[in-house]
């Protein structure tokens, strides 16, 4: 039983069922709701939810087929398990890629405002027979008040997102949303985040944006990349990505310390290669080496050559973990 207010509601919530408040205006999507419920009338129908996806996404969308079903999705747990029994929060819990295989041993909340991937949600954690370890919120963080604390934290491929579904400056909605993490965790409770690095190398090579689906733009600091996107789509910039600076200046903000970056590689969607910061020259210099794509399509990038050239340069100045790709970092209260 988990309770939490909404609307100034008291809401009391059983493990394996679900709550849901009225879905907002906006939210994310990666594919048409109609299509995403079609999927999950098929789940329900008898049809093991891999098979429904590839069904439905193998040939027309590969790439979104490959995150929704990879068991690499969750490889950061399969090397740093939380302890059996640990209560969970997974925030924007997507497919459920993160939530379903963590219920198999701990206690998981997944809280997901976008109606029909919550119901896939459902769907696969009941075949997987993990729903009686799990509770439901259809809602966003913003509007709920969750009344347990949590021993870990995931916000996995959300916290870039925060600010397109939100009104207000990007960078202060940001942090509103890590102050509401921080006020979530236990007292030894620790914060997962998974997010792209601004300065990843590739970027900086001209690759294009994982969420813009463009080069050249997030790539710079704020005030100059909201000026191209401006120039370029005709809208506001309202997704944003930082260096490993940056985020070390931002959390702070928050009430949060970072206690440790890991690389992943080539990205934290569908990650090969997890490593420390600090692990990465040493990577480099011995030779290895893990190809890269365009984030937002799964296309193996053309510049493979010249990305491991560079490097390895890097790394023989001792700084290629700035370079990453994509970051996963760890936190805790300060």
């Amino acid at each position: 039983m988990i309770r939490f207010c909404h609307g100034g509601k008291v809401i009391e919530l059983p493990a394996g069922e679900l709550w849901a408040s009225a879905p907002p205006d906006s939210v994310y999507r990666d594919t048409p709701a109609k299509e995403l419920l079609a999927v999950v009338r098929n789940i329900e129908n008898g049809t093991p939810w891999r098979d429904a996806v590839a069904q439905r996404y193998g040939t027309s969308n590969p790439w979104l087929h490959q995150i929704v079903t990879s068991p690499n999705r969750d490889r950061f747990f399969q090397l740093h398990p939380p302890p059996p029994g640990a209560h969970i929060l997974d925030i924007g819990a997507g497919w459920g890629q993160i939530s379903i295989p963590l219920a198999r041993r701990c206690a998981v909340t997944a809280l997901e405002p976008t109606p029909e991937r919550m119901a896939f949600i459902r769907a696969a954690a009941r075949q997987e027979a993990v729903t009686d370890h799990m509770h439901f919120v259809q809602a966003d963080l913003f509007d709920v008040q969750l009344e347990r604390s949590f021993d870990m934290i995931c916000c996995i491929g959300v916290l870039e997102w925060v600010p397109k579904f939100r009104p207000g400056n990007p960078l202060d909605v940001q942090i509103d949303f890590l102050r509401r993490m921080r006020a979530l965790l236990s007292p030894n409770g620790q914060l997962l985040i998974g997010i792209e690095n601004r300065f990843g190398l590739k970027y900086l090579l001209g690759a294009p944006d994982d969420h813009l689906g463009a080069a050249n733009v997030a790539v710079y600091g704020a005030p100059l990349a909201a000026s191209k996107w401006r120039a370029q789509a005709g809208e506001e910039l309202r997704s944003f990505t930082y260096t490993r600076a940056e985020l070390e200046e931002m959390l702070p903000l928050a009430g949060l310390i970072i206690r440790q970056f890991f690389a992943a590689l080539p990205d934290y969607k569908l990650p090969q290669q997890i490593l420390p910061l600090s692990a990465m020259n040493a990577f480099f210099r011995d030779g290895r080496y893990v190809e890269e794509h365009d984030g937002s399509c799964g296309r193996p990038l053309d510049n493979q050559a010249e990305l491991r050239s560079h490097y390895q340069s890097l790394a023989k100045l001792g700084i290629a973990g700035d370079f990453a790709p994509s970051f996963y970092l760890i936190a805790s209260a300060a």
